[in-house]
C-alpha cells in the first residue's frame, strides 16, 4: 500500500497543519478501511503495472492517459495471459491508485476501446478448453492425515499445536485462513489480525471468533462459531483450548497477541503455512496438478454437505461458508442453538 499512495498529494495540506502527523494517521486510517484481501488484490494490480512499465522500458505519466489504459489491458491479456476478469480487476486497482494519490481518473468503463478489448478477451477465452482444477479439497480423511503427520514431525509440541489448531479452526467453520493468520512473520496488525482477545467462550463447549477485517468488508466484522467434533481426534474446540493452555504455560498468552504464534515469537502466515503443507504432503500433492493450500480447507465442509442434500440445502451451505452476503446476514441472526443444529448436520455429513 505504501508504494501505491502519495499522502502529500492526496491530503494537499500546508506544513502549518502538522502534515507529518496527519500523513501518518492518514495512512493508518486508509489501511484499516479495506480488508487485507482487498489490499492484496490492489497490490497485485499495482505490481502488474510495474511489470508493464518494465516490459515497455518506460515510465508512464500520471494520471494515466487513455492509450496507456488500453495498452495495459492488451498486455495483461496477451503477455501476462490473464483472464478477462483479472484484467478488469487490475484496471480497477489502477483507478484506486489514482484516488490514493489524489489524482483525477477517467472512467475506463466508459472507454469503448477498453470494453472491446475485454469483451474480445472474454470471447477468446470462452472458445478455449477449460483449465483443469488443480486445487485439492481437504476432506475429513485428509485432515486426519495432516494431523497424523504433524504429530509424527520432529517439531516442538507447541509448534505442532499451533499448526494443528490452525487446520481445525479453518476446516470446520469453512474459514479463510487469510482472516485467521497474521499478515507478517514478526509483527502483527491489531486492527486486522486475529488476537486472543477476539476469541471468547460462547458456552461451555463452544467458541465465538470475531473477524475484525473480513473479506466482505462488513463494518462490524464477521463471526465464526466453533463447535465440538468428538470421536475423531480433530475437535476444533479441544485444539483451541490446548493451544491456549500451552501458550499460557509458555508465557506467550495475551489478549493482544496473535493466536497462531510460535514459541520463538514468529507468527504463522498463509505463505508459511502453504510451505509447511507442501512439505508435509509432498508425496500426495504436487504444485501443478494436485495442490493443497490454505484455500483447500475452506471447501471441505461445503463439499461434504453437497454430497448429502437430504441433510442441508444450498442456503445452509452458502451461509456456513459466507459466500453470499445476504445469506450470511440472515445466518448471523440465528440463535446459538440453531447454529449448533446446523453444525450437527455438518458433523453427520462428514462422518457418513
Amino acid at each position: 500500500m505504501q508504494t501505491m499512495m502519495d499522502a502529500d498529494a492526496a491530503l494537499d495540506l500546508p506544513p502549518s497543519l502538522g502534515a507529518a502527523m496527519t500523513e501518518e494517521a492518514y495512512r493508518g486510517l486508509v489501511n484499516a478501511s479495506l480488508a487485507r484481501s482487498t489490499w492484496a488484490k490492489y497490490a497485485s494490480g499495482w505490481k502488474a503495472f510495474c511489470e508493464f512499465e518494465q516490459y515497455h522500458q518506460t515510465s508512464f505519466g500520471w494520471p494515466l492517459a487513455a492509450h496507456t489504459w488500453r495498452a495495459f489491458a492488451v498486455w495483461c491479456v496477451s503477455a501476462k495471459k490473464l483472464q478477462p476478469s483479472s484484467t478488469r480487476s487490475y484496471i480497477s486497482s489502477l483507478k484506486f491508485v489514482h484516488h490514493l494519490r489524489g489524482l483525477p481518473c477517467s472512467d475506463t468503463t466508459a472507454d469503448p476501446v477498453v470494453g472491446m478489448i475485454l469483451r474480445g478477451a472474454k470471447n477468446m477465452a470462452f472458445a478455449m478448453p477449460p483449465k483443469p482444477q488443480t486445487r485439492r479439497v481437504v476432506t475429513l480423511p485428509l485432515l486426519l492425515t495432516i494431523g497424523h503427520r504433524i504429530g509424527k514431525a520432529s517439531w516442538p509440541e507447541q509448534r505442532k499445536q499451533v499448526l494443528w489448531t490452525a487446520c481445525t479452526t479453518a476446516f470446520f467453520p469453512s474459514a479463510r485462513l487469510g482472516e485467521l493468520l497474521a499478515s507478517n512473520n514478526w509483527t502483527h496488525d491489531p486492527t486486522a489480525d486475529l488476537l486472543w482477545g477476539d476469541i471468547r467462550q460462547n458456552s461451555e463447549d463452544s467458541f465465538l471468533i470475531r473477524l475484525k477485517n473480513p473479506k466482505s468488508g462488513e463494518e462490524q466484522g464477521e463471526f465464526l462459531d466453533i463447535f465440538p467434533f468428538p470421536g475423531y481426534q480433530c475437535c476444533p474446540v479441544a485444539s483451541l483450548k490446548a493451544l491456549q493452555l500451552e501458550q499460557m504455560q509458555a508465557g506467550l498468552f495475551s489478549p493482544d497477541t496473535p493466536v497462531f504464534r510460535f514459541a520463538s515469537g514468529e507468527n504463522l502466515t498463509t505463505s508459511r503455512f502453504n510451505e509447511i503443507l507442501a512439505d508435509l504432503l509432498h508425496d500426495i500433492c504436487s504444485k501443478d496438478t494436485n495442490t493443497i493450500t490454505c484455500h483447500s480447507f475452506r471447501a471441505g465442509v461445503p463439499t461434504a454437505l453437497s454430497l448429502h442434500p437430504d441433510l442441508a440445502n444450498s442456503e445452509d451451505i452458502k451461509g456456513w461458508g459466507r459466500w453470499n452476503s445476504d445469506c450470511y446476514t440472515r445466518y448471523t441472526r440465528l440463535r446459538h442453538d440453531q447454529k449448533r443444529a446446523i453444525f450437527d448436520k455438518i458433523a453427520t455429513a462428514l462422518t457418513l
